[in-house]
């Protein structure tokens, strides 16, 4: 069932790509990506540049030299990849970090690294989201309705990562596994989750309330990492010739954002991230053209970025010894 519905999402956002493409014109997107080939190298290398803030902010969770950053570094890579290019919701690559990190760090610290990671991103997310909201609402060409439900998803998306945050605080674990149980659900089987869990609560707890510092760090990292995307976003508005700057990148990023996690259960959100882009780049009164543009870049870039985490799960497939060389410990 699960299997059949993400067919069927992945066939609408298909069709709807196919449509936007069709309604903007293959000539006019042609005309708003001439030239710019050798632009995309640019796009690339400031993509590595924030996966490379991010793999920093993920090493913050982690005791101190637990593990070198250009091991985090490959294995993020890897599991981004399988994150964008299989339809698991996100999940299939965070299982595929914690396999390839599990040999370092035991199992137990590696799901607690990954699940800290988690919220340091989402946190991170939501700030650059609040910076940039200001932006975005006196800048909206259109009904209030279209405010409203962006105030709406915004503040939600911000709930839901504070009470995320409470919970890893309190024990993640036990508090949902006692929730499940005062509801009388899967009994049978939450007693051997608790005990399971009590390992991951205790490193959860320990990194917020001893090591409070560190995954400040991490959110900050991971903020970085969101500031070098709305570079890149600049970057590549400037090439396009678009009449963008800093401020207005940052409300296109912001806006984007707040689309992306609302429909994060598109397989690889075909159709609905263009139509996003779209949607966000007439809003604020730019060309529908520019935007399918920049989406169809950032789809590209994303591809690429894939490309190269597989190339990283390959290698570590093929060798269960220490990388040396560019995929070393530091």
């Amino acid at each position: 069932m699960r299997r059949g519905v993400q067919l069927v999402l992945l066939a609408a956002g298909a069709a709807l790509l196919v449509g936007l493409v069709r309604a903007i014109g293959v000539d006019v997107l042609h005309d708003q990506l001439r030239g710019f080939g050798p632009a995309f190298v640019g796009v690339v290398a400031l993509e590595l540049v924030l996966d490379a803030c991010n793999a920093r902010g993920w090493q913050r969770t982690l005791a101190p030299s637990t593990v070198g950053f250009w091991r985090l570094f490959w294995v993020r890579q890897a599991g981004t990849a399988v994150n964008q290019l299989t339809p698991t919701a996100s999940l299939g690559g965070e299982a595929v970090k914690a396999m390839l990190l599990t040999a370092r760090v035991g199992a137990d610290d590696a799901l607690a690294s990954i699940v800290a990671a988690k919220l340091s991103f989402a946190m991170a997310q939501a700030a650059l989201v609040l910076l940039g909201l200001t932006t975005v609402l006196t800048r909206l060409h259109g009904s209030p309705v279209l405010r409203a439900g962006l105030l709406l998803v915004s503040a939600a998306t911000c709930a839901g990562i504070a009470g995320f945050f409470v919970l890893q605080r309190r024990g993640l674990v036990a508090t949902l596994t006692g929730w499940l149980w005062r509801l009388g659900m899967w009994r049978a089987t939450l007693e051997g989750w608790r005990v399971r869990g009590t390992h991951l609560d205790a490193r959860l707890t320990a990194l917020h309330r001893q090591r409070p510092g560190a995954f400040l760090a991490s959110v900050a990292w991971h903020f970085a990492a969101q500031l070098v995307g709305t570079l890149q976003l600049f970057y590549l508005l400037r090439w396009l010739g678009a009449p963008a700057d800093l401020t207005t990148s940052l409300a296109i990023e912001a806006f984007s954002l707040v689309i992306d996690s609302a429909l994060f259960f598109v397989p690889g959100r075909i159709g609905v991230q263009e139509g996003g882009r779209i949607l966000v780049f007439t809003a604020l009164g730019l060309s529908a053209a520019t935007g399918l543009a920049v989406a169809l870049v950032t789809r590209l870039n994303q591809l690429t970025a894939a490309a190269i985490g597989l190339a990283a799960f390959g290698y570590f497939s093929l060798t269960s010894v220490p990388a040396t060389g560019s995929i070393s410990e530091t």
